[in-house]
């Protein structure tokens, strides 16, 4: 019998996919695909074979994987943690089945809580991986989602009043070119290191006192640019200094640390409101004591726990006379009523400004 070849793919979430392909490949000596471009039909695709009351995540990810399976992929990566999305994995190979196609599902973060688990699960698949080349790998995946979190971090502070436009982006695709190719922690590091320096000379026009707007809420609609309709490029197109503290490196923190959320939050929570939304009310606790002057909450259709969190910002927002804005996203969002509606919240805070 042939040997039915590997390619495993990720379901596209920000840039985070250079993070799997490298533990796929070096770890398991997969080949690795990215997922086509995202499109209407991807939505179309995964709404269509989705039940029809489930989150919007779910349904852009199975999306991908359908894209992806046309093209060949036969595994599928799925980062899914901290809340339903957990579990969807069963249920989306199932469907994938359903479609006719045969492909295996990797739940990587059901192994992440510990790394012995996530290092047997990748000894199970190739048990000629040793324990020291597993945790090299581990070493320079994490290195790589530090930096590439601090680097997008310091983007979005400043790409808004950047001179030359487009060159903090084009730094940052370089810098991710190059993580690719690495070897090893000490050069992921020293790679980050000098693309780190090389970001701070970039120049800017920046105001003393910007608009700084905060953006809080799930992590996939979060992270994922299509997901939001790409909110913060219109941000940034506006003038707009960008905070947003969730990413990767925070919410791998994040989940397995619900006390000190809890605590982070000012006395707006005081139990386990489930996922990261506990982290959304801290980092809005945390932006309204530091300084912002308007703050966008987004989550995906049906997502309880930020359904919840919703009810305890408003209380924040009444208190701190913080204006602050919730959007909700599926695969029907229009872009051009999202866009109206950032435009006069925009438009708010700077007659709030002006006053």
């Amino acid at each position: 019998m042939a040997v039915i070849e590997k390619i495993a793919c990720t379901p596209t979430m920000g840039d985070y996919h250079i993070l799997t392909d490298m533990l796929m490949e070096r770890c398991l000596n997969y080949k690795t695909m990215l997922c086509p471009p995202m499109t209407k039909r991807t939505l179309e695709l995964g709404a269509r074979h989705s039940p029809d009351m489930i989150c919007t995540p779910f349904k852009i990810t199975l999306g991908n994987f359908i894209e992806a399976a046309e093209m060949g992929a036969n595994v599928f990566v799925m980062p899914g943690a901290g809340c339903r999305l957990g579990f969807y994995d069963i249920l989306q190979q199932q469907v994938l089945s359903d479609l006719g196609y045969e492909c295996e599902m990797f739940p990587l973060f059901d192994y992440i809580p510990s790394v012995n688990r996530m290092f047997k699960a990748f000894n199970d698949a190739n048990p000629d991986l040793t324990r020291e080349d597993f945790d090299a790998v581990m070493d320079t995946v994490v290195r790589i989602a530090l930096d590439m979190d601090e680097l997008a971090d310091f983007m979005r502070r400043n790409i808004a009043f950047e001179v030359s436009k487009g060159e903090y982006e084009k730094h940052y695709k370089a810098y991710l070119n190059s993580a690719k190719t690495v070897q090893s922690a000490a050069e992921a590091e020293s790679i980050g290191a000098k693309y780190k320096e090389d970001q701070k000379a970039i120049k800017i026009n920046k105001p003393d006192r910007p608009i700084r707007i905060g953006v809080i809420g799930e992590i996939y609609v979060v992270v994922e640019s299509f997901s939001n309709c790409n909110l913060e490029k219109w941000l940034a197109e506006h003038g707009v200094e960008i905070i947003r503290p969730f990413d990767l490196s925070r919410m791998a923190v994040a989940i397995f640390t619900v006390d000190e959320q809890i605590e982070k939050s000012g006395g707006y929570v005081d139990y386990n409101i489930g996922s990261t939304a506990n982290d959304a009310v801290a980092q809005a606790y945390e932006m309204i004591t530091g300084g912002i002057d308007g703050i966008i909450h987004i989550k995906p259709s049906s997502c309880s726990p930020e359904i919840t969190a919703m009810t305890i910002l408003q209380n924040m927002s009444r208190d701190h006379d913080i204006p602050i804005m919730y959007l909700t996203f599926d695969t029907e969002t229009s872009e051009a009523g999202f866009h109206t509606r950032l435009e006069a919240f925009h438009d708010m805070i700077v007659m709030k400004g002006l006053k």
